[in-house]
């Protein structure tokens, strides 16, 4: 056989052999994306070699924390005409962007009555001048805390974030272990009370 006819008939078995499928995976945008510091919803690939598509969250809302969970309206955070505002979880991302909204504006109060668990709430009850001392604790460390959060809420879109639930029910969301090292603080714990989930520490 001649030698060019050869590498006629090569060539395309080569550029076969050398293309590997490529794996796309389309994901939708958290609908409060624009609420998240940092976050990059750019295409791209990942470090497995998977190629992310991003896409707009299904129903755009004017309420950047109104989600759907399954035919029901769910708000994670609402404010009242009269200026009082409601806060509630059903699932670890909405603690989570609960918390970075309340830390973001200091709001320490309202993260303490409506978010936080009972168990964290009655601990520091039990000393003088509790409340005193959990504001004074998410003061001094709001930026280190507001940094690991709102990692975490960007992570768990990229598939970041480890969640473990344990067997007394307390749930634990850590980032990977190659990107603790990068914080202060290194795990976000919650609780379900009354059919909501609650902050119990971060730590």
């Amino acid at each position: 056989m001649p030698r060019n006819l050869m590498t006629v008939l090569l060539l395309p078995l080569l550029f076969t052999l050398g293309c590997e499928p490529t794996v796309v995976q389309y994901r939708k945008k958290p609908s409060y994306y624009q609420q998240m510091a940092g976050a990059s919803f750019r295409d791209g690939m990942t470090d497995e070699g998977v190629e992310i598509r991003w896409e707009e969250p299904s129903k755009p809302s004017a309420n950047p924390y109104e989600q759907v969970i399954g035919k029901e309206v769910f708000r994670i955070r609402e404010e009242q005409q009269d200026g009082t505002v409601i806060i509630q979880a059903k699932l670890p991302q909405h603690v989570l962007v609960n918390t970075l909204t309340c830390l973001r504006n200091n709001e320490y109060q309202l993260l303490w009555d409506q978010m936080l668990a009972r168990s964290t709430r009655d601990f520091y009850e039990r000393q003088e001048d509790g409340y005193v001392k959990y504001e004074a604790h998410l003061r001094k460390h709001r930026k280190d805390m507001a940094a690991l959060v709102n990692r975490m809420i960007v992570g768990k879109t990229f598939g970041e974030v480890e969640t473990q639930k344990a067997d007394d029910g307390t749930i634990r969301c850590r980032l990977r272990k190659k990107l603790r090292r990068d914080f202060e603080f290194k795990e976000v714990l919650m609780v379900s009370e009354d059919r909501n989930l609650k902050l119990l520490t971060i730590r």
